[in-house]
């Protein structure tokens, strides 16, 4: 099967879905395309509006990428645009059977990057990918 960009969504979708019902929740998807996030996750305390990214690895295979975008094609090629927090909470990823969760209020990026591991004198700065996996997340809903 030719494994489109449009599939791969999909299907990062639906293993984001079947993680978050797994886990106890509840979840509730618009009806129609025209919201900017792809699910709301109901804790049974709040509702989290939930976008979906695919990830990939980057070369080496010590951190991946997801981008904090939409893009739309246009009649002068394609519109990038960000998320903000007026519409959605959280973005959720799978990467190898783990899934994370990235809160929304650290926006203001292109394509966001989180590490499994680092080469040495690299520890700075880093987003751990450890950091923002699905149950040390959910553990403060």
């Amino acid at each position: 099967m030719d494994e489109t960009t449009q599939y791969k969504g999909q299907l990062t979708e639906q293993k984001c879905f079947v993680k978050c019902l797994e886990a106890g929740y509840l979840i509730s998807k618009p009806l129609f395309d025209n919201a900017r996030y792809d699910f709301i996750l109901d804790t049974g305390e709040k509702l989290l509006r939930i976008q979906v990214k695919t990830s990939a690895w980057n070369e080496d295979h010590s951190a991946f990428t997801f981008n904090g975008y939409s893009q739309h094609s246009t009649g002068n090629g394609n519109k990038r645009m960000k998320y903000t927090t007026k519409e959605i909470d959280y973005f959720m990823t799978e990467k190898d059977g783990t899934f994370y969760l990235y809160p929304a209020e650290e926006q203001g990026f292109v394509t966001k990057s989180l590490r499994v591991t680092s080469k040495q004198n690299q520890a700075n700065n880093i987003k751990w990918a450890k950091d923002y996996e699905f149950e040390e997340v959910s553990k403060n809903f």
